[in-house]
């Protein structure tokens, strides 16, 4: 009895921290030259967002592809993955790995890549070497905001500060937080404030509810002990 009873309870604690999602990912491309398979995959060369869970392939048929699954956040809000089109339909698993960690492939730099976010959306692809410019015509509301972050960080204006104030309980607002404080130190002070601003200046833009979480927190005292 005993011993059922231990497993019912780790199974109630694995079940408790399990945090599963659900995605359906679809593409309608306008050119299909040179695009035969669609893939999906978390896998990246950014080893804190890359994560080998997901390889998927699936045909291009009249000019669309869709992926259907599930994904265990383990604790992350969302998860980082990317689309690719290819004419090949035969890539391993393993040749993307090595690729990306050997820095062939560059997420954010290959013109037949398009970096995103695990959930339910629609891109539209005009053709091969714009699928990084694929436009989102349904859903994807944190890989619309993910695309701002990169206009904002490319900016390099304080437009970061703009973001968070507007998307204040977003949890890509607060990854984006936390990745400046990362960064933050004396020696880069004026010229991190004056390209995003600082730690403070964007925790302060963060909705009452994200600055009391836990998490939260833990990054107010992270910047606190920066700012000495």
């Amino acid at each position: 009895m005993k011993k059922y009873l231990f497993i019912l309870l780790v199974f109630v604690a694995s079940s408790a921290s399990a945090q599963i999602i659900k995605f359906t990912i679809k593409g309608v491309i306008a050119n299909t030259d040179s695009i035969k398979y669609a893939y999906l995959t978390t896998l990246s060369q950014q080893i804190p967002i890359s994560d080998e869970k997901i390889f998927m392939v699936m045909p291009v048929v009249d000019g669309k592809f869709e992926f259907n699954g599930t994904f265990d956040l383990e604790g992350k809000d969302y998860q980082y993955a990317s689309v690719f089109v290819e004419e090949r339909g035969n890539i391993s698993k393993e040749e993307a790995l090595s690729k990306f960690r050997n820095l062939i492939w560059v997420t954010g730099r290959r013109k037949n890549a398009r970096l995103l976010v695990l959930e339910n959306l629609t891109l539209s692809i005009d053709e091969y070497g714009k699928t990084k410019e694929s436009k989102i015509t349904e859903k994807g509301i944190f890989t619309r905001q993910s695309d701002e972050v990169a206009e904002a960080i490319k900016a390099r204006n304080r437009k970061m500060i703009a973001f968070v104030k507007k998307y204040s309980d977003s949890p890509v607002a607060f990854y984006q937080v936390e990745q400046i404080t990362s960064m933050f130190d004396e020696s880069s002070r004026d010229r991190m404030q004056s390209m995003w601003g600082s730690p403070l200046e964007l925790f302060n833009e963060l909705s009452p509810r994200l600055k009391n979480s836990k998490k939260g927190l833990k990054l107010k005292k992270s910047i606190d002990d920066k700012v000495k």
